[in-house]
């Protein structure tokens, strides 16, 4: 017997897709996409369909974008599309994502208030990634307001992971990319020969 078929990733899907929402040098590549990986696509734009296997193709520029996403409805960037298409994985169902560069990815944000936050989630998730509310060894990247931050000394002086600030991500979010940290890195001076007790304290809980 010959090979199975693999299913189609994207079959079920009702994808709503307005020329006026999406850049025209991509419409025809994405629609291709779509189609191929078996969708149902709406050459329009429905902001009441927002069920859960409803989904709409926005630019992430587009000033129509947080309207739509008050509104409950599933929203994909064109470059979610194409990553999505090319790994035959399903379409996300979260809210909004715009390409999977941090897929994968796990980000831990020290220092920052409440608004901060939200905006630091909304950026890591739209792109894929996972935002932790806890301290965990497996963490990527730990994104610190200032070396004052309560997570800096862990990750610097026992995880030895990646603080980088808030402006790497942006700078991923705009690049739509996981773009270098060397030139993102929070500089401070490491604790050295800390006091053992001192040093449990900055173990997280």
């Amino acid at each position: 017997m010959g090979e199975m078929l693999k299913p189609k990733a994207f079959k079920g899907a009702n994808v709503f897709m307005s020329r006026n929402l999406v850049e025209q040098e991509v419409f025809d590549a994405l629609l291709d996409a779509l189609k191929l990986n078996g969708a149902d696509v709406f050459p329009c734009c429905d902001p009441s369909r927002n069920g859960p296997s409803d989904f709409h193709v926005i630019d992430p520029k587009h000033e129509k974008l947080d309207d739509l996403r008050a509104k409950g409805c599933n929203l994909l960037g064109p470059q979610c599309v194409f990553a999505c298409a090319k790994e035959n994985r399903p379409l996300p169902k979260q809210g909004y994502t715009c390409c999977l560069a941090m897929d994968g990815v796990k980000v831990l944000a020290s220092g920052f208030d409440m608004n901060e936050k939200a905006e630091i989630e909304k950026m890591v998730t739209s792109m894929g990634g996972q935002l932790l509310t806890r301290p965990s060894l497996d963490v990527s990247f730990v994104i610190v307001k200032n070396v004052l931050a309560t997570k800096y000394k862990w990750a610097q002086n026992i995880l030895k992971k990646p603080t980088v600030t808030i402006s790497w991500l942006r700078e991923c979010w705009k690049e739509h990319r996981v773009v270098p940290k060397e030139n993102f890195r929070m500089n401070g001076r490491r604790l050295k020969n800390l006091p053992y007790k001192m040093v449990a304290n900055i173990l997280p809980s």
